[in-house]
């Protein structure tokens, strides 16, 4: 399924796969999610990112992460938020393309998602984690606490490990990784990412495995 998308004269072909094999756990996948020009103001910003020194860089143990009963977090990764970095956050390329999950084009593919599509339709406000994965970082099954979760994965060529791929675990599905593939479920739905593995040592920061999240609620009007 392709999908046209034109906001200020940014024109993109999505290549969409709306999954509805068990019908009580829809999901989508596309691929080409930003253009090229948005892809490459990304992987400046993700770049960006990459320069800050390691001991100035949260881990994901470090900060509001799913854990199990006993504390013990369930996710080994480096994690950034734009709002620590910009006064602006209008200024990040990464915050500048989400117009997209709000065009009429992506509503009507959601919309073949019901009914758990009235929740992310009815959605009015969203935040945004990137999250940085090196050498065994991992992320056990765990579901998010918003209304609708947004993976967009982004991974420099050539791809210098093996794995980091996307298990929605109720239902045994693997998502194989993929740079510039976004991924929208309910954050109801059990979801793992398999532990990184580096074949090829990297000569630098940054050949690891991003992930750029968005969850999306809904807040009171006067909150």
């Amino acid at each position: 399924m392709k999908a046209s998308v034109e906001d200020s004269k940014i024109e993109q072909y999505w290549d969409v796969k709306i999954n509805k094999d068990n019908p009580a756990y829809p999901f989508i996948v596309i691929d080409n999610w930003y253009t090229p020009n948005e892809e490459k103001a990304v992987w400046k910003e993700l770049d960006f990112y990459s320069t800050m020194p390691r001991e100035n860089t949260l881990r994901a143990e470090k900060t509001l992460v799913a854990r199990d009963n006993d504390g013990t977090p369930r996710s080994t990764s480096f994690r950034f938020y734009i709002s620590n970095f910009y006064k602006d956050e209008r200024l990040s390329p990464i915050f500048n393309c989400r117009y997209k999950q709000r065009s009429p084009e992506f509503h009507k593919i959601i919309g073949e998602c019901l009914p758990y599509a009235r929740s992310f339709l009815s959605s009015n406000t969203d935040s945004t984690l990137i999250s940085y994965y090196e050498e065994n970082d991992h992320y056990r099954p765990h579901h998010d606490t918003s209304l609708w979760t947004n993976l967009i994965w982004m991974v420099k060529e050539p791809r210098l490990f093996d794995e980091g791929d996307f298990i929605l675990d109720d239902i045994d599905v693997k998502i194989k990784l993929k740079s510039n593939r976004a991924v929208f479920f309910p954050c109801c739905y059990l979801h793992s990412v398999t532990p990184v593995k580096f074949h090829t040592e990297p000569k630098e920061i940054g050949y690891g495995r991003y992930c750029i999240t968005h969850f999306y609620g809904n807040l009171p009007e006067d909150y």
